[in-house]
């Protein structure tokens, strides 16, 4: 397995290369206004945009110090530091134009490194985009944005354009790692007709020769040619029914390829919220676009199911938060969130035993495995369970979250805890332990990082 190991992409410090992640309460600021989410997320209202909120809205400086210390599956221990800033809102251009902007700037060191600027500092344009209102029902983007979807919480299935998109990656949550991605370039709309809400978009396909600033040139390379990497339509359709039902359907072209899919949410009683969301898309398996380019010996390709023909592969993320009442914890604020989680183009158990028992050339076909599912942010088992619990006001005024998903075929999995404490009205202290658990030759054991502590100290301006 040192091949595999060897191979996988998950090698940076503090930086967890998993095959399926999972949200989380501690969430960083909402980067783009509520007026603007409801564009991209099923999560928000879906109520036009209010313009004149939009121009009231004031910039917000986000400065972070990181700290990690990481143990390694192959031995040892490595410690690095990051510092960033985040500057991030809206700049009204007129009554109905305004600049969206999400900028980065960090500056990591890691043990056992040398400093070289090209590498250990970034600008990172997650967001830059022009909105204009041409009437109360209907809003247009153009630029650089982070497009949203899901409802889900532990696995977004209809989160479409989070492949090869993360800056950084402290947190196993999908709620960190949908704020600390890339944004694609793409034009948006939303329009209000009747009772239903529409949501469209168009992102083109981006290429350009390596270390220009359009892909990957040191320091301020764009990364566009990683967020953009086909020609892909969508439009979503969210009619109102009232009551307590939402419900969203999605239709995506990829590179010519289909998919279809919706979302469904509601509650039940006040402390209960079923929901779900379903994704098939014509597609190859993690498996197949892997070894795409002939990794692997015939017989561990065949034991893993590779095949060079499209297929239609089903994703879907189906789950429950409970708010515990106040007859089991009087005035505590406490939820918990359970999920079952099903990727067709994961592998199946028995292709699990066969990419566990890989050795030599075929272990460094197994890290090819690894190595897309993690970057395209997809279960790789086929099934998967995951829970959360969040205690709000737990201690004080500091907040608990712990979560953990869990791989019936290997008995493997991760859990995390993460402790926010406020510090004053504008400083956050963040305590976050990650740790994955099973054989290293299973699906989350294999992870180079076996465990992770941090400590961050952010504080908004």
């Amino acid at each position: 397995m040192k091949d595999l190991l060897t191979y996988s992409a998950a090698t940076a410090i503090g930086v967890f290369g998993l095959p399926a992640f999972a949200q989380d309460f501690d969430l960083p600021p909402d980067l783009i206004p509520a007026a603007e989410e409801s564009v991209f997320s099923q999560e928000d209202t879906v109520e036009a945009p209010d313009t004149s909120e939009v121009r009231t809205r004031s910039a917000t400086l986000e400065t972070e110090f990181r700290a990690f210390r990481t143990e390694e599956l192959a031995g040892g221990n490595t410690s690095g530091v990051r510092a960033s800033a985040h500057y991030f809102g809206t700049y009204a251009l007129s009554d109905r134009a305004s600049l969206l902007f999400n900028l980065r700037g960090r500056l990591d060191r890691f043990e056992g490194t040398s400093f070289d600027f090209g590498n250990n500092v970034n600008l990172d344009v997650q967001e830059l985009a022009l909105s204009y209102t041409i009437s109360p029902q209907t809003t247009l983007q153009f630029g650089r944005i982070n497009i949203r979807n899901g409802v889900a919480v532990g696995f977004n299935p209809t989160d479409w354009f989070k492949d090869n998109s993360l800056v950084t990656a402290d947190s196993a949550a999908p709620s960190d790692r949908r704020r600390e991605r890339l944004g694609v370039l793409a034009i948006t709309g939303t329009a209000t007709v009747g009772n239903t809400l529409l949501q469209f978009g168009y992102r083109p396909e981006v290429s350009a020769s390596a270390g220009s600033v359009v892909t990957d040139q040191d320091s301020i390379g764009l990364g566009l040619d990683r967020t953009n990497p086909t020609d892909a339509f969508f439009i979503k359709a969210t009619p109102q029914f009232g009551g307590n039902l939402s419900v969203t359907g999605n239709i995506l072209l990829d590179d010519g390829d289909p998919g279809l899919g919706f979302e469904v949410s509601g509650t039940i009683g006040d402390n209960l919220v079923l929901y779900g969301e379903v994704f098939g898309q014509k597609r190859l398996s993690i498996a197949s676009e892997a070894l795409a380019g002939g990794l692997g010996s015939a017989a561990f390709q065949q034991g893993i199911g590779v095949s060079s023909t499209k297929d239609w592969e089903v994703q879907a993320a189906l789950g429950l938060n409970w708010a515990l009442p106040q007859s089991f914890v009087g005035s505590r604020d406490i939820s918990v969130a359970f999920e079952y989680h099903l990727n067709t183009a994961g592998l199946t158990s028995n292709q699990i035993d066969v990419l566990a028992g890989a050795t030599g050339a075929d272990g460094a076909a197994a890290g090819a495995i690894y190595g897309t599912a993690s970057r395209r942010q997809e279960p790789l088992a086929r099934n998967q369970l995951f829970t959360r619990v969040a205690w709000t006001d737990f201690w004080g005024d500091s907040d608990l979250s712990v979560l953990g998903f869990y791989v019936p075929a290997d008995d493997s999995g991760l859990a995390q805890i993460s402790v926010d404490v406020p510090i004053g009205q504008n400083a956050t202290m963040n305590l976050r332990g990650i740790s994955t658990f099973g054989d290293s030759t299973s699906v989350y054991g294999a992870n180079p990082v076996k465990r992770t502590l941090q400590m961050g100290l952010t504080y908004v301006f």
